[in-house]
Parts: structure tokens; C-alpha cells; sequence
């Protein structure tokens, strides 16, 4: 026996034709050859690939069993079974209804487990044409359910660069989560930063981000850690000392040197120090060094010193406040 073909559309039967052929008609037109060297596994793969190719086999036309078309082709079972496989592995097939196979539909291309945005958006977009929504329908509501959607992670908005580091190191050490910064301008300029985000912000940028943000999802201002402990260090000192301040930011420095100056008067010497990445060298001695926690961080990695304060931005109540809006979300989402 030569060859076997199978036509399609036509109800399953079994003609002979000739003798080196015979003719079966089942949903596909399928002919294969025993004689020849290329394996038969490969004969149907390539033929079912070719019928999806050309339209002869649309997007969601099931295929015949495993072992009906084995049958009707007289080879062996798992010889279709590896050629099936074959044709799913290039994402041209998908199972439907349990175990039985289809051709798959263009909404349907091969996703990775861990899948891609842009293929998520492009097959919504796909479906959304599909039953007739325009892509203004889909922008429109799309916006409507993310600003509606719990955060899923924290948004910094400070007018200072070096506070927004602060603000991004204090806020992921504590949460534990996402955290992401910009500035007030960069927010009013492209108010989807905010989308998706728990916005939090100094009382002083709160004014010009407000009118951006959905009224019903404000901003939380962010307090500051009380700096009566520090003060009080200061006025302890028995002698004229040199008090320190050391920073990544320049807000930071200008609020110590207003907290601080009316302490020191003329009797201690104030140095403030605004620390550049990874620099920490020009940091002077002093009997008291107030630094941040990015810069305390840098100094205890070298050699810790009595002489250091740490102060901690963010107080801790505003810190429990954020970590609890961020914790109601993520319940809700579950």
C-alpha cells in the first residue's frame, strides 16, 4: 500500500481507489506514504500545519480523535499522538472540552506562564474588537477600573529629590513592598503615575498634587519623626562643641539648621554635610553627627560610632497608618 488520503466535509467512509491507494473522508484531507523516507509522524504534522496555514482548517474546527484518525490512516495511534503534540508545540493547536483538540484562535497565541504585558493588552484589545468595543471604549473603562482598583503599591511625591531617596528607603524597609517616587511636577505633568498607587507626600506638596488625584483615593501625608530627643541632646552640652549634620538631602539639611540654630546660638559651631552617592569621606568630626538613614546606613557599614544619631523621617504612627491602607487592599484584593 502506497498512500492514504483524507478529504474533508464529507461523511467517513472507506473507498478504495486503486490499488496502491486507498481513500478515506474524514473532516481533514490528509494523504500519506509508507514507502516513503520521511517518517509519517512528521507526513501528518506537516500537512495539518499546512491545512491551518491555508485556511483549510479554521481557528476553533475541532480535529479527530487520536485514535480515529489512526484508524482511518492505519498507523499506529501514538505515530497521530506525536504528530498532534508536534502541532501544538508551535501554538497551533489548544484542547478544548477535556481532552478533545482544536485549531486555535488568533485570541488564543501561546502565553508563558509568567506572560508578557504586552501580550495581556494586545489579546484584550483583540477581544474587545472582537465583540465590538472601540479601543476609546476600552481606554475609557480600562482607566475607570485601575483608578477604582485597590493599590498595589506605594507612590512618594516629594518636591526634593534627596527626600524622595529618604522617603523610598524608609517606606521599603518598612513595608516591605513596591515603592516608587516623583515629584509633584512630574505627577500633575502624567497623572497615571498614580494609578494602581497609595500616594503619600509631605504636607507641603499635598496642595499641588491634590487636583490630579481622584477624590476619593487622597493622598496620606506623611509626618515626621519628633526631633525633641535630638534637640535635647544638644542642650546637654556642657562645653562648645561642633554639631553635625550629614544628608543625601537638601531639605533635610535646611530643616536641621532651623531646628538646630537657635539651640547652638554662638556657643557650638553647626556643620551640615549634603552627602553625594556613595561619599562619605568629607563627612567632618564632630561631637554629635546627626545623619539620615541612608547616610547612617553608609557610616555603620564602615565603623559604627557613639557619636551618631540616626533620625528616622518618617514617624512610626504614619508608617503603621500606610503599612494599614496597604494591608487593607491587598484583603480585599484576596
Amino acid at each position: 500500500m502506497g498512500s492514504v488520503t483524507l478529504q474533508r466535509n464529507l461523511p467517513e467512509q472507506i473507498v478504495l481507489c486503486k490499488s496502491d491507494t486507498i481513500l478515506i473522508t474524514v473532516p481533514v484531507n490528509i494523504r500519506i506514504s509508507k514507502e516513503s523516507n520521511v517518517p509519517l509522524r512528521q507526513q501528518v504534522a506537516a500537512q495539518i500545519e499546512y491545512l491551518i496555514a491555508t485556511g483549510k482548517l479554521k481557528p476553533g474546527e475541532p480535529l479527530p480523535s487520536v485514535r480515529a484518525l489512526a484508524r482511518q490512516l492505519r498507523i499506529h495511534h501514538n505515530t497521530v499522538s506525536q504528530a498532534y503534540q508536534d502541532v501544538t508545540s508551535v501554538h497551533l493547536l489548544s484542547r478544548k472540552h477535556g481532552s478533545r483538540l482544536v485549531v486555535r484562535t488568533p485570541e488564543e497565541r501561546a502565553i508563558p506562564n509568567h506572560p508578557d504585558l504586552d501580550d495581556l493588552i494586545n489579546q484584550t484589545i483583540r477581544l474587545a474588537r472582537r465583540h465590538g468595543y472601540s479601543i476609546q471604549d476600552l481606554s475609557a473603562r480600562v482607566r475607570e477600573r485601575l483608578i477604582e482598583a485597590p493599590p498595589d503599591h506605594v507612590l512618594a511625591v516629594s518636591f526634593d529629590a534627596g527626600m524622595r531617596r529618604l522617603l523610598k528607603s524608609e517606606l521599603e524597609h518598612a513595608l516591605q513592598c513596591c515603592v516608587k517616587v516623583c515629584s509633584p511636577q512630574e505627577l500633575v505633568a502624567t497623572p497615571e503615575l498614580a494609578l494602581g498607587a497609595l500616594v503619600v507626600s509631605p504636607p507641603g506638596a499635598l496642595p499641588a498634587i491634590t487636583g490630579v488625584l481622584p477624590k476619593d483615593h487622597p493622598a496620606i501625608p506623611i509626618l515626621y519623626s519628633p526631633a525633641e530627643t535630638h534637640i535635647e541632646l544638644v542642650r546637654t552640652l556642657t562645653r562648645p562643641s561642633i554639631v553635625a549634620v550629614a544628608s543625601v538631602s537638601d531639605h533635610f539639611l535646611m530643616v536641621a539648621r532651623g531646628l538646630l540654630g537657635p539651640i547652638l546660638k554662638t556657643r557650638h559651631t553647626l556643620v551640615d554635610c549634603l552627602v553625594a552617592d556613595d561619599e562619605t569621606t568629607l563627612i567632618p568630626t564632630a561631637d554629635i553627627l546627626f545623619c539620615d538613614v541612608i547616610v547612617s546606613a553608609r557610616l555603620d557599614a564602615r565603623k559604627p560610632r557613639k557619636n551618631r544619631i540616626r533620625y528616622p523621617l518618617i514617624a512610626p504612627e504614619c508608617l503603621n497608618q500606610i503599612a494599614s491602607a496597604i494591608s487593607i487592599s491587598d484583603r480585599s484584593v484576596g
